[in-house]
């Protein structure tokens, strides 16, 4: 079996310091290990406890009653060429490095990782790490990452040169509702490279989109040919770091990553196809949109709004990311007079000229879709209006209750009012979605968005079909 493959698919796992003590890493990490529900066979390995979590410790492995398919070391870093050597000993073909202190430390660490490296490759045994927060499986749920809280199985696959900054998207995908097929940490890549684990991704069936963290890339035409050929098939979105010298500098004291010129990178990204991005949430967002919307054809988009100032604002950055702004078809006009009052603008952006509710920018809805000269559409506010009823209609109805004759018939009246927006709102969403299957257009939409917002019934239904709000048009 490729030991990429052996890694994430272990039947036998034995954890060099597991641990009782929870406040330490072969603790949660046992755990994990002990929960993977696809690991048949688990040994903790512990020089000092007997009983590790319930199951009977082993002083080292030398002393497991079999070899094993995979170890997670997690020890001082002076110990480890020694549990490596019995890795060799006994024909591991892979393991998971979390220690730190090596490579990224200076000349003697970098010595000693070089040892470590040289002691696998007699037997050609594989290495993950050092330095490095773990890996798992979302299809089968293989992990040996020290966090406890649950990850959702899905289809993108994660390679993050960073363990902070790995957990960090994690726990991002979590919020959002967003699952993970694979995921590996890579630490120092002293033996497997971030270039392995995208070869290994790109063909991989369950990862339908592969996202990445760089710091700097030590086998960087490596990485863009792979690119080349897996964007044919297979999207790649990443978050590089270092487009200052500032951030350069805290790369390489980071993980030891030689960040090199901004533009380069810059440039090859772009003629390997791979997305450039530059936050958590924005890699979640354009992954998201790739698994679950349609590609646009074209640069050309169509914008509704309820204000004229979103639309100033959005045309802006729409040509600043290469964008058009592209003019309506006569038919498109024709229709959207149809809806709107007079005094609307007749061009794109389409201001529904304060009219509000969210039945009438649904309504403008198919009319932008069926217009040849658009391949994406972009709404700001009226969509998702019902979303934010828990955080203002309260305070609203709260404020006016002093001076209402009649309170209880004032909060019956706006609890009529939302509920027929609420069922408005959703019946739009109906014929959204239904649009964006027949038109194969993506949308995107901007409102206001905060914790209320995200766990609204809207919220979530336009998160299931992919559609991505942002707080702001920009």
């Amino acid at each position: 079996m490729d030991p990429i493959e052996l890694m994430f698919n272990p039947e036998s796992v034995a954890v060099v310091g597991a641990s009782n003590d929870l406040s330490k890493w072969g603790a949660g990490i046992f755990a994990r290990v002990l929960n993977s529900p696809s690991v048949k066979r688990r040994y903790p390995v512990n020089k000092h406890q007997p009983v590790v979590q319930g199951v009977k410790a082993y002083p080292s492995l030398r002393d497991l009653p079999e070899p094993v398919d995979f170890v997670a070391i997690v020890i001082p870093y002076p110990d480890v060429p020694q549990v490596i050597q019995d890795c060799v000993a006994l024909g591991v073909k892979t393991a998971l490095i979390i220690t730190a202190g090596l490579g990224e430390t200076g000349e003697e660490g970098v010595r000693l990782e070089r040892e470590i490296v040289n002691i696998a490759r007699r037997t050609g045994m594989r290495l993950v790490g050092p330095n490095c927060m773990g890996h798992f499986n979302g299809i089968n749920g293989f992990s040996t990452l020290r966090m406890t809280f649950a990850i959702e199985p899905g289809s993108i696959g994660v390679i993050s040169q960073s363990g902070g900054f790995a957990m960090n998207i994690l726990m991002a995908g979590q919020d959002m509702g967003v699952g993970f097929s694979k995921f590996v940490s890579v630490g120092n890549e002293a033996d497997l490279h971030f270039e392995d684990f995208l070869e290994y991704m790109a063909k991989d069936e369950d990862t339908k989109v592969i996202t990445g963290y760089i710091e700097g890339l030590r086998k960087g035409r490596e990485f863009f040919r792979l690119a080349k050929e897996t964007t044919r098939r297979k999207p790649i979105v990443v978050v590089k770091v270092g487009r200052t010298e500032a951030g350069a500098k805290a790369a390489r004291s980071h993980t030891s990553a030689i960040a090199g010129a901004d533009i380069i990178y810059d440039a090859a990204f772009k003629q390997s196809g791979v997305i450039r991005v530059d936050s958590v949430e924005e890699l979640f967002d354009v992954a998201s949109a790739l698994l679950k919307q349609h590609l646009p054809k074209g640069n050309r988009v169509g914008i509704i709004t309820s204000g004229g100032g979103f639309g100033c604002v959005s045309s802006d950055a729409c040509e600043r990311l290469g964008l058009k702004v592209a003019p309506l078809s006569p038919e498109t006009i024709e229709k959207l007079n149809k809806i709107l009052p007079d005094r609307w603008p007749h061009a794109n952006p389409v201001d529904t000229v304060a009219t509000g509710f969210a039945n009438v920018t649904y309504d403008c809805i198919w009319p932008l879709m069926e217009d040849p000269n658009l391949d994406s559409l972009l709404i700001i506010g009226g969509v998702g209006m019902s979303a934010m009823f828990p955080r203002f209609g309260p305070d609203h109805i709260n404020a006016v209750l002093p001076q209402a004759d009649n309170p209880n018939s004032l909060i019956d009246f706006a609890q009529q009012m939302f509920a027929s927006i609420a069922k408005q709102e959703m019946d739009g969403l109906d014929k959204l979605f239904e649009s964006m299957d027949k038109y194969k257009k993506p949308v995107i939409l901007s409102t206001p968005v905060n914790e209320t917002i995200r766990s609204s019934p809207v919220f979530k239904k336009l998160q299931a079909h992919g559609v991505m709000m942002y707080a702001t048009p920009e």
